[in-house]
């Protein structure tokens, strides 16, 4: 097999192995009331706190009025509030509540549980490679975004 042949293989299987893990995921999470906008959302919080509406719009690559209703469904169930931004009176900024914790522990079992069955039969210097090798695809590719 040549090396083009072995990239496009390689393209093909990265692509459905991160659609299979979004769907392995969302099939735990649906079980949890929790649908793939409604955890996208709480787990980029998690990882970054205090995002304009439209920075957390770029991060999760959805329409910005689209993730306003969003925000404005988990703000009426108290998961999350919207701050004025001190330095702009025209925005706001998103953060967590307490409220949400108990979703977000839920969240991370399920990615837990989900990892586990993805890396089944991996040992940990192979899941350390994988990890480098995916490290410098996401290098290689963010490169021109900066």
């Amino acid at each position: 097999m040549s090396k083009k042949d072995i990239a496009t293989q390689m393209s093909f299987e990265l692509h459905c192995v991160a659609r299979l893990a979004r769907r392995n995921f969302d099939r735990r999470a649906k079980e949890h009331g929790l649908t793939r906008s409604r955890w996208q959302l709480l787990w980029q919080l998690a990882k970054e706190e205090g995002l304009k509406q439209a920075e957390l719009a770029e991060r999760m690559d959805v329409a910005p009025i689209s993730l306003a209703r969003q925000v404005d469904n988990l703000e009426q169930e108290g998961l999350v509030e919207r701050r004025q931004d001190p330095g702009d009176r025209r925005c706001f900024r998103i953060y967590l509540t307490e409220a949400a914790e108990p979703a977000l522990d839920v969240l991370r079992g399920l990615a837990q549980e989900t990892r586990a069955q993805a890396l089944m039969g991996f040992s940990v210097e192979d899941v350390t490679q994988l990890r480098d090798l995916l490290r410098r695809l996401h290098d290689n590719l963010t490169r021109e975004e900066i």
